[in-house]
C-alpha cells in the first residue's frame, strides 16, 4: 500500500472513530443536521430525538462506507500494479524466447547454407570426373 493510501485510510478510519464516540456520546449531529435541525426544541418528544439519533448514526454510517471505499481503491491500485509488474515480466520472458529463437534459427540456417555449399561442391567434383 502507498503512503498516500495509507494515510488517506487513516484519516478516514479516525474520522469514523470520532463520529462512533460523538454518537454514542449524543454530541454528534452532524455539520448540516446542526444547522438545519439545531434550532428545533425537542421538548422531550421521541420523534425528533430519533430523527437526531437516525442522523448521527447515518453520518458514522457513511463515514464507515468512505473507509470500505479508500480501502477498496488501495487494494485496486496494488492489484493494478501486480498486473503491470507480471506483464513487465511477461514480456522479459517473451522477449528472451523469441531472441534465443532467432538465434537458433539463425545457426540452423548457417547449418543449412554450409551443407549446401558441401553438396554444390562435392557435385561439381562428380560433374568434372564424369565429363574428364
Amino acid at each position: 500500500m502507498n503512503e498516500e493510501a495509507e494515510t488517506r485510510d487513516a484519516k478516514l478510519r479516525a474520522a469514523a472513530v470520532e463520529a462512533t464516540a460523538r454518537s454514542r456520546n449524543g454530541a454528534y449531529r452532524g455539520p448540516r443536521a446542526r444547522r438545519q435541525h439545531a434550532s428545533l426544541p425537542t421538548n422531550g418528544c421521541p420523534c425528533l430525538e430519533g430523527i437526531h439519533a437516525a442522523i448521527a448514526s447515518t453520518a458514522v454510517a457513511v463515514e464507515r462506507i468512505r473507509v470500505e471505499i479508500a480501502s477498496i481503491k488501495a487494494e485496486t491500485s496494488q492489484d493494478f500494479a501486480a498486473l503491470g509488474d507480471e506483464i513487465a515480466g511477461l514480456r522479459r520472458h517473451t522477449k528472451e524466447q523469441l531472441t534465443s529463437a532467432q538465434r537458433q534459427m539463425l545457426d540452423r540456417l548457417d547449418c543449412l547454407q554450409r551443407t549446401m555449399a558441401d553438396v554444390e561442391r562435392t557435385l561439381h567434383r562428380l560433374l568434372d570426373k564424369d565429363g574428364a
